[in-house]
């Protein structure tokens, strides 16, 4: 899971870059074409002299290793902030005070609900984590489904474990989610008679 700040940043990078390859896209073609605007047309050939005067300058090798070496430290930030995972390994639970403090192992619990709800009929395997997204804590249950499985029973049984999940971590900033997901082929499932 990303945070909003990474998404933030993910959005204005994109909308930056697409700003910058549209320009360039529509100059080229603009330059291509021959036409005017305004009066003003681009040369036919141009000149690389004053770039090449330009480059000449000693500075231009050190402002150009520093903009490389910021470009750089950008993209590994951009890859880090990609990487970390938003897992949370620790829940405080309600009752923590300065006298001491009680924690539970976030993904034991959230397993133990998962494997509460992998017993229902139809559901083939669930597991459980929690996660930080976007500021939020939330306890997610991925469990994957038979094709032919009863919706009404698995959005019954996830309400119920979502509500027990709640009641044994007794945390009112919790949110709990449960992503189903539909076997490609279906097993047998058994039959009440």
């Amino acid at each position: 899971m990303t945070t909003r700040k990474t998404l933030f940043l993910d959005r204005l990078a994109t909308l930056v870059l697409a700003a910058a390859l549209l320009a360039g896209g529509l100059a080229a073609l603009w330059w291509w074409s021959g036409r005017s605007i305004q009066g003003t047309t681009l040369p036919e050939t141009t000149s690389t002299s004053a770039a090449l005067d330009l480059a000449d300058t000693a500075w231009v090798g050190w402002a150009a290793a520093a903009v490389g070496v910021l470009l750089a430290l950008v993209g590994l930030r951009w890859i880090v902030a990609h990487l970390t995972g938003a897992k949370v390994k620790r829940l405080r639970l309600a009752g923590t005070d300065t006298s001491g403090r009680l924690e539970a192992a976030a993904g034991k619990v959230v397993d133990a609900a998962a494997d509460a709800f992998a017993d229902t009929d139809g559901v083939r395997s669930a597991r459980g984590s929690v996660v930080k997204d976007r500021g939020q804590l939330v306890a997610r249950v991925d469990a994957t489904v038979e094709p032919e499985a009863d919706l009404a029973l698995l959005a019954r049984r996830a309400d119920e474990t979502s509500a027990q999940l709640l009641a044994v971590l007794g945390r009112d900033d919790l949110r709990c989610t449960v992503n189903l997901r539909t076997a490609l082929r279906g097993r047998a499932l058994t039959r009440a008679h």
